[in-house]
């Protein structure tokens, strides 16, 4: 049994006792697979549509779980249900619908040589949007040329995207790459610690726009000719950077990328986003800038495949900041945002901003008038202390993820919300809900061992 960590042995024997006493009290349907047997237990467990049926499952392999982490990865990634897909290009559709009503999208999945389903580890995945006027294969042609050899040890997703013409900051083409990546590792075995999100120009933008609202999702981004292109537009080319200092980033843009007559281009705003990194102290980002080059830039292959191979998501890091002016953007790495104090900010609104005195920078008096507009989170997590603490601004409630690997519920977890104690104690190690978010999000590196919802204290 993956016992919770520091667990004495008689806590742990009785907890043992405790999990097979549920799984007597509950009839078992009529082609349970043997108690002993996890691997057989979790594979119905994936397969089983009923949710009482799954609980009963829940239990019977809590008591005959891997006795590691990593073990316990290997089998979820092996028992996963998954079509057998051969080596080569396979076109799909993702669901659509959701919260967002996203349209379904189109994908095109390159399955390399030598890939399994069924196997004990998952693959990388690149997912890479394409440009404006260009679609999916011109996209994949430039991921498998960039990648050369490489191309054969993972695996590959070139998004079609919903919108015809040039990027728009809306929530259609800031969501339709988590809704690819959702939709392939439902078909494939990806490695959730090694995603990675890239595009050129439209597609970039796609990237930077998707990586600053949902960076736990990823192990890095690449945006190439591009820059964070939000709805604060231009002077907040800089404003959401903090939300990607815990991702790898490489940005790759060219020297000359501006446009006749402008004053401002992707060079120039390029170059701010690299200053801003340096500034927050960003050790994870790489700026290449192209001398000499324009819009159409000849990538760094060997830069690209080195970043490939080389990146690895922190699912849970010790403390990470999210700032965001719309309630779905509030997903952070392992702290969601559920109800807001406000509303969402509206960008085509007139705001009226008062200064004291008269300020030399226009876009800092906006990012300044943004930023104290917006929704913020902040989570801790300090090594060995046990402990969740988060800050919340703006918002009426959140809810906190409980890293299986990283509290010990042996011992007190303390929960705390804008400094206060929302919840402290000895925890139940909840199998249930580490299996159910492994079934609905196909990620097996992320292990959820519990949630707590909490409200804001203080907030209206």
């Amino acid at each position: 049994m993956l016992a919770p960590r520091g667990l004495p042995p008689l806590v742990a024997v009785l907890v043992l006792l405790g999990v097979c006493a549920v799984a007597q009290a509950t009839e078992a349907p009529a082609s349970a697979p043997a108690s002993g047997d996890a691997a057989a237990v979790l594979r119905a467990f994936f397969a089983e549509e009923d949710a009482a049926r799954r609980a009963d499952l829940a239990a019977r392999f809590a008591a005959v779980a891997p006795k590691s982490w990593a073990d316990l990865k290997a089998m979820l990634h092996a028992a996963a249900p998954r079509p057998a897909l051969p080596a080569g290009r396979h076109p799909f559709l993702t669901a659509g619908g959701g919260a967002g009503a996203l349209p379904q999208i189109r994908y095109t999945l390159r399955v390399p040589g030598g890939y399994a389903a069924g196997v004990s580890r998952g693959w990388p995945l690149v997912i890479v949007c394409h440009g404006s006027g260009g679609g999916s294969e011109g996209a994949m042609a430039s991921i498998e040329n960039w990648l050369g050899g490489d191309a054969d040890s993972v695996l590959v997703a070139a998004a079609d995207a919903p919108d015809a013409g040039q990027f728009e900051p809306k929530r259609i083409n800031m969501e339709y790459a988590l809704a690819v990546l959702d939709d392939a590792r439902r078909r494939a075995n990806v490695d959730s610690d090694r995603t990675i999100l890239t595009g050129y120009s439209k597609g970039g933008y796609a990237t930077w726009a998707t990586a600053l609202f949902a960076p736990g999702e990823w192990a890095g981004a690449v945006p190439m000719a591009s820059y964070p292109m939000t709805e604060a537009g231009a002077a907040g080319a800089v404003l959401y950077l903090p939300n990607v200092l815990r991702l790898d980033v490489q940005h790759h843009w060219g020297a000359n990328d501006i446009e006749p007559g402008q004053k401002e281009g992707i060079n120039t705003l390029s170059r701010d986003v690299a200053d801003e990194m340096r500034r927050l102290g960003a050790a994870r980002f790489e700026g290449v800038e192209y001398a000499g080059q324009g819009h159409a830039v000849r990538v760094d292959a060997a830069r690209f495949r080195q970043f490939v191979r080389t990146v690895r998501r922190d699912p849970f890091p010790v403390e990470c900041r999210l700032l965001f002016h719309h309630l779905w953007q509030g997903r952070d790495y392992y702290v969601r945002a559920t109800a807001a104090a406000k509303n969402d900010f509206d960008f085509r609104a007139p705001h009226t901003i008062r200064l004291t005195a008269p300020q030399p920078d226009p876009r800092k008096v906006k990012r300044d008038y943004l930023q104290s507009e917006a929704m913020e989170l902040t989570a801790r997590m300090p090594p060995g202390q046990n402990l969740v603490a988060v800050m919340a601004r703006n918002l009426r409630e959140v809810e906190v993820e409980l890293p299986a690997e990283k509290l010990d519920f042996g011992r007190p977890v303390r929960i705390t919300l804008n400094t206060r104690t929302v919840q402290e104690g000895v925890r139940k190690f909840d199998w249930l809900e580490l299996l159910e978010t492994a079934r609905r999000t196909g990620d097996f590196e992320r292990l959820i061992a519990g949630r707590v919802k909490a409200a804001v204290p203080g907030a209206k």
